[in-house]
């Protein structure tokens, strides 16, 4: 940083005012602490004449590769046959996506491993390449299609298979109708001497 004496503070001023850079920018050029301009902005009260807002953080250079379509408008009554026929579409397209993805892993798996251990090779530590290679490894494509065939049966309508707390509360409903079944409170019989 410059020496207090050698800054020229009604250059700074003259750049805050045209707004045009922001106060790190401004640090910079001038050779400042950012926490120098700033005190002298809040103590001289400087205002930017140029109204428009400093961009500060670059724009990312990454572009997503596809978009999202615009939700549609929500309709207030849908029926329950349409929204169900729309979400066996999505999960027919997510399983197909799913099953693309997992021929593809699969067939190139020697390749995929090879470039990463190209990758991975002046590395000095094994983390980042055990985490690679558990991403592609038979566990994690055994759990895909686990997945894949739970959406399958979803999709076909056979996810209809109670679960384990289910199963117990109807086992044991079915226990108190019958042999273990609730005694009925007992009558109270008062006798007064009558």
């Amino acid at each position: 940083m410059a020496r207090k004496s050698s800054i020229d503070w009604a250059a700074v001023e003259a750049d805050f005012r045209a707004g045009g850079q922001s106060n790190r920018q401004l640090s910079e050029k001038h050779g400042v602490a950012e926490s120098s301009i700033r005190k002298r902005i809040k103590t001289e009260g400087w205002v930017r004449t140029n109204a428009s807002k400093v961009r500060t953080k670059p724009q990312s250079a990454h572009q997503p590769a596809r978009t999202r379509p615009a939700a549609p408008a929500k309709q207030d009554s849908i029926p329950k046959e349409s929204a169900d026929h729309h979400l066996n579409d999505r999960i027919s397209a997510l399983a197909s996506r799913l099953v693309g993805e997992l021929e593809d892993a699969t067939a190139y798996l020697g390749e995929i491993a090879d470039v990463i251990e190209e990758e991975t090779a002046e590395d000095r530590s094994d983390r980042r390449k055990q985490a690679m290679l558990k991403a592609i490894s038979t566990r994690d494509r055994a759990e895909t299609l686990r997945t894949l065939k739970q959406i399958q049966m979803m999709e076909a309508g056979k996810a209809g298979k109670k679960g384990v707390k289910e199963e117990r509360k109807e086992a044991a409903e079915k226990a108190a109708k019958g042999r273990f079944a609730r005694m009925a409170s007992p009558k109270l019989v008062v006798n007064n001497g009558k």
